[in-house]
């Protein structure tokens, strides 16, 4: 069965509401591929949402803190100052491909 037109327009336009009014809000986003994905959503267009994605975290969980550069107690910095800082990129998700929208935290 295909979807009707009025149901994938009323679709865009409901995700677009959402995203619009969560603006700078983080995130979690399901796509129809079953997959979820965090972010902050950063801007919004006709066509779809541009979420910052978290990365870099992954390697820095299998290491032990006291092979880390700036390990405990290094000088100036105090104690257990990280090695690099959070990063996130920029990424573009059509409406289209967006199931829903899920909010990790409760205010």
């Amino acid at each position: 069965m295909k979807p009707e037109k009025k149901d994938v327009t009323a679709h865009k336009h409901h995700m677009y509401d959402l995203c619009q009014r969560y603006h700078y809000h983080l995130v979690q986003c399901e796509g129809t591929d079953g997959q979820v994905y965090d972010g902050i959503i950063d801007s919004v267009d006709d066509e779809g949402v541009y979420l910052l994605i978290p990365v870099g975290d992954m390697e820095r969980e299998d290491q032990d803190d006291m092979n880390r550069q700036f390990g405990y107690g290094y000088p100036g910095f105090g104690f257990g100052y990280p090695g690099r800082f959070r990063r996130f990129r920029r990424r573009h998700f059509p409406f289209f491909f967006l199931r829903r929208l899920l909010f990790p935290f409760f205010y």
